[in-house]
C-alpha cells in the first residue's frame, strides 16, 4: 500500500463517473436509427472480421461490457495534487445486451478483497494506484470472470458542470446532510425531500457517505442519481445541448472507445425502458478491512447480468471439452473457466482433426446458453445441431484461435483513441 508523508492528507471522493454514463445516453440523441435482430442460423456461424459487437450505422449486434473508471485526487499537506497516489474511488461495469434489450450496471465497491496480479491480496481500488487503467481492468476480469474490452476514465471536477448543463437532476434526497472538509474543499449540505440538485448538491450528495453504510451507501446514492440522469436525458430539450456536451466528452475522458462506438451504444441506451436498465452492486458483507464478496450469489449475479443465464439452469447443463487447437492443456484451461462459472463438465479430452476455429455446439438446440459460452471462452462460432445421443449438452471444440487470443485478445486493447492517460 502507498504510503504518504505528511499530517494532512485527504483522499477526495469524485462524483465524477456519473458523467461518462450521462453522456454515453446522451450521445444517443445525435444517432440515426439503428437496424435490429441478429441472425442465426443452424449452420456454423463464423463472427464478422473485425469488431462483431458494432455495426453501421450506430446498430449494436452483441452485448458489449465497458469498465466506468472514476478516479479520486490525493493532496498533500500543501493541497497539492499526488498524481501517483489516485486510485479507483468508483468502478462500475456496465453491460448493453441487444439480444435481451437490457442495460446493467454492476457498481463494485472501492474495499472490495481481491487478489491483484502481481501485487497479492488487496483492496480493488488499489489497482489504480500500482498500475493504472490496464491493472485496474485486469482486477475487475479476474475478480468477476468476465472480459472487459473497453474502459472509460473520468478525472475530477466535471460532474457539477454536467448536471447544470442540463439544468439540474431530481431526486428524493432521503435524509438531511450535512458534511464539510475544508481541507478538500468540500461542503455537503442538504436537506431531505423529492428536490432539483444543482450540479454540486448533485455531486455532493454522489459522495456522501458520512452514514452506518459507508461506501455501500454512497453507492446506493449513485446508483439513485444514475437513474435520475436516464430519465433528464431522455427529455427531448437534451437535444438543444447535445453538441456542446459530447465535445466536452470528447476532451474530457481517457478511453479506448470510439465516438462512433459510444454512440452506437448511446443510441442503444435511448432505446430502453427503465424497466430494461438492472443496477446492482456487488453482493457481499462488511468485514473490519474489507468489503468480502458472497462467490456465490456474485456468479449468480455475473450469470444473470453479464451472460444473460440463470445458475440453475448452468448448473443443469453439462458440457464436454475437445482439444482440436494441438496445444497441450488448452481444453483443461477452457473446463476450467466453465466450472468457475457452475457448468458441469462431464468429458475433458482430444479430438484428432485439429481447427483453426473453436466451435460451441448445442446438442438440445439453446442457442442463448452457447452464446453464454462462447462469451466465457472469448472467441469461436456457434453451432445448432440437435442431438439425442450426445452425452452432453453442450460441446467446445476448441481450435487455434483460443490459443492465440489467450496470448493476445484476454487484455484490452489498448490501441488509444485518445492522449496518453493523465
Amino acid at each position: 500500500m502507498h504510503r504518504m508523508r505528511g499530517r494532512f492528507p485527504a483522499r477526495i471522493l469524485q462524483g465524477h463517473h456519473l458523467v461518462a454514463l450521462a453522456l454515453v445516453i446522451l450521445g444517443g440523441v445525435l444517432g440515426w436509427r439503428a437496424m435490429s435482430g441478429l441472425l442465426m442460423g443452424l449452420e456454423l456461424l463464423p463472427r464478422p472480421p473485425g469488431d462483431p459487437r458494432f455495426g453501421w450505422p450506430l446498430h449494436l449486434r452483441e452485448r458489449v461490457n465497458v469498465l466506468l473508471i472514476g478516479t479520486d485526487v490525493t493532496l498533500n499537506t500543501r493541497r497539492q495534487v499526488i498524481p501517483n497516489l489516485a486510485r479507483a474511488d468508483t468502478l462500475i461495469l456496465m453491460s448493453f445486451d441487444p439480444l435481451t434489450r437490457t442495460a446493467s450496471f454492476l457498481s463494485i465497491p472501492r474495499d472490495t478483497r481481491t487478489s491483484l496480479p502481481g501485487h497479492g491480496i488487496s483492496k480493488i481500488n488499489a489497482a489504480y494506484a500500482y498500475g493504472g487503467v490496464r491493472l485496474t481492468v485486469r482486477a475487475v476480469e479476474a475478480l468477476l470472470g468476465v472480459r472487459v474490452p473497453y474502459f472509460l476514465k473520468m478525472g475530477a471536477d466535471s460532474f457539477a458542470r454536467l448536471v447544470d448543463a442540463l439544468g439540474g437532476v431530481w431526486v428524493d434526497v432521503e435524509k438531511d446532510m450535512f458534511y464539510r472538509d475544508w481541507w478538500g474543499s468540500l461542503t455537503i449540505d442538504l436537506r431531505r425531500g423529492y428536490q432539483l440538485l444543482s450540479g454540486e448538491q448533485a455531486m455532493g450528495y454522489a459522495r456522501f457517505r458520512m452514514d452506518a453504510l459507508g461506501d455501500i451507501g454512497r453507492i446506493q446514492r449513485q446508483q439513485k442519481v444514475i437513474r435520475a440522469l436516464f430519465v433528464r436525458l431522455r427529455e427531448p430539450q437534451t437535444l438543444l445541448r447535445a453538441p456542446e456536451l459530447v465535445e466536452w466528452y470528447r476532451t474530457r475522458t481517457y478511453t479506448n472507445l470510439s465516438l462512433q462506438k459510444v454512440l452506437t451504444i448511446a443510441w442503444f441506451l435511448r432505446g430502453l425502458s427503465s424497466d430494461r436498465i438492472r443496477v446492482v452492486t456487488l453482493p457481499g458483507r462488511f468485514t473490519p478491512l474489507f468489503w468480502q464478496p458472497d462467490e456465490a450469489r456474485v456468479r449468480e449475479v455475473v450469470l444473470e447480468m453479464f451472460y444473460g443465464v440463470d445458475a440453475q439452469t448452468v448448473a443443469k447443463t453439462g458440457v464436454e471439452v475437445r482439444n482440436a487447437s494441438g496445444v497441450p492443456g488448452a481444453a483443461q484451461d477452457v473446463a476450467e473457466r466453465l466450472q468457475r462459472f457452475g457448468f458441469p463438465v462431464i468429458r475433458v479430452d482430444g479430438v484428432p482433426e485439429l481447427r483453426n476455429q473453436t466451435a460451441i455446439v448445442s446438442h438440445r438446440g439453446n442457442a442463448q446458453l452457447a452464446r453464454a459460452v462462447r462469451e466465457m471462452v472469448g472467441t469461436g462460432a456457434l453451432a445448432l445441431r440437435p442431438s439425442r445421443s450426445s452425452i452432453a449438452d453442450l460441446t467446445v471444440l476448441v481450435g487455434r484461435d483460443y490459443v492465440r487470443h489467450q496470448l493476445v485478445g484476454l487484455r484490452p486493447r489498448f490501441a488509444m483513441l485518445s492522449p496518453p492517460e493523465p
